[in-house]
């Protein structure tokens, strides 16, 4: 039963109102009424609340997340009835994507569950199928950029689509820089950016072969703004690098890569091994990509080249794509083996490091290894046994 003094105040508050459809006379006459008015009117106001109250109830039971999360997310999207986000769901599902990765997505991107799966989400995915990407391309891209999902299909991703197309020229490579970087993909100035730096290439007489290659590769390095895309190029001209050859692409990403500090202290730490400027130059010349290298894994490497087997700095510096080989699989392995046939006799002392350091596998094992079973029978399974050794050193 209601107070009396609760229903007077009640009245009180509401007498300043013109109009009202409630008789407040009889109000006050059938208590029973008042008690009834309350409970609507608490009951309206408990209303309000019932959708967020399912939202995050089906964030949680429904896509996995816990209740903390699922009641920081409610706050960006508001479900009214399950039939919508489960057609989202179920989509997802019919694609391959796990309860995890729909968790992690609809986490990024909750405002996905309030689209339409008919007719947002599901053209989306079949416009990428139906341009090469596999469906677990697609859970990487929707992980990496829940947005995309989102994006119009005709303003957005088919004109992307239709200008990266037209500059690597095979949907295979389309795929890959989409794989690669989504959030440029969806969120660069491709005509403001990466149109005129391809065009800068191709003016520079850049072949075909090294611009896929850049933008599969390094394809963040395409799309940098227009005017520092010109000014590296230009630097690269100027060290020496001839446009023909797919070192001249790789270097433009490396000096993208590093700043102009970076760049001083690689080049201090090489002469810390018995380089000069003159002679990382060279070799960066010959491979760019030993520039981006750490300077741990350099230290390591030049460690174990030249203090334990003895090869000059030199020697690396007039192969540097050595630096950016595996220890473990590939350089103590071949260097093993190559330090046994020497003992030996069996190979010439000054024979040039790059001729079975650079060789592929195949070439290595035909010319090094099985060539010399007949005097070292146990050598193949030396070779195999530095290979799949967890700790060779």
């Amino acid at each position: 039963m209601v107070p009396r003094i609760l229903v007077t105040r009640l009245f009180a508050s509401f007498t300043h109102c013109r109009s009202t459809q409630f008789q407040w006379g009889s109000l006050l006459q059938h208590k029973h009424d008042a008690s009834l008015f309350m409970f609507n009117t608490f009951t309206s106001a408990g209303d309000s609340h019932k959708g967020d109250t399912f939202t995050v109830s089906y964030l949680s039971n429904s896509c996995g997340l816990s209740l903390e999360l699922a009641r920081k997310l409610s706050k960006r999207v508001n479900l009214k009835t399950p039939d919508g986000p489960n057609a989202v769901l179920d989509t997802l599902k019919n694609y391959g994507f796990s309860k995890t990765q729909v968790a992690k997505v609809v986490e990024k991107n909750p405002r996905l569950l309030a689209a339409s799966a008919e007719k947002t989400l599901l053209p989306k995915l079949k416009f990428f199928n139906s341009i090469g990407v596999s469906n677990s391309i697609i859970h990487r891209i929707a992980l990496e950029d829940p947005v995309i999902l989102q994006r119009s299909l005709e303003k957005c991703l088919v004109p992307r689509y239709e200008i990266i197309r037209s500059i690597v020229r095979d949907d295979r490579k389309v795929v890959s820089v989409l794989r690669n970087v989504p959030l440029g993909f969806t969120n660069c100035d491709l005509k403001k950016c990466l149109v005129p730096n391809i065009e800068i290439l191709r003016q520079s007489g850049v072949p075909q072969g090294s611009i896929s290659l850049m933008m599969v590769n390094a394809t963040s390095s395409a799309m940098v703004k227009h005017s520092r895309f010109v000014e590296v190029v230009e630097r690269i001209k100027k060290l020496g690098f001839d446009p023909k050859k797919t070192t001249f692409v790789m270097a433009i990403d490396v000096l993208l890569a590093i700043s102009k500090g970076g760049w001083e202290s690689r080049i201090q730490m090489y002469e810390r091994w018995g380089w000069n400027c003159e002679l990382a130059l060279q070799a960066f010349l010959k491979f760019p990509n030993f520039m981006k290298l750490s300077e741990e894994t350099v230290n390591k490497k030049m460690t174990f080249l030249v203090k334990d087997m003895g090869l000059s700095s030199l020697d690396i510096a007039a192969y540097p794509p050595v630096l950016a080989y595996s220890l473990e699989k590939r350089i103590i392995p071949r260097l093993s083996v190559v330090k046994i046939l020497k003992s030996k006799g069996l190979l010439k002392s000054n024979l040039s490091f790059g001729s079975y350091m650079g060789s592929t596998e195949e070439i290595f094992l035909k010319k090094f290894v099985i060539g010399f079973q007949e005097h070292l029978p146990l050598l193949p399974d030396v070779y195999k046994g530095l290979i799949h050794h967890d700790d060779v050193m």
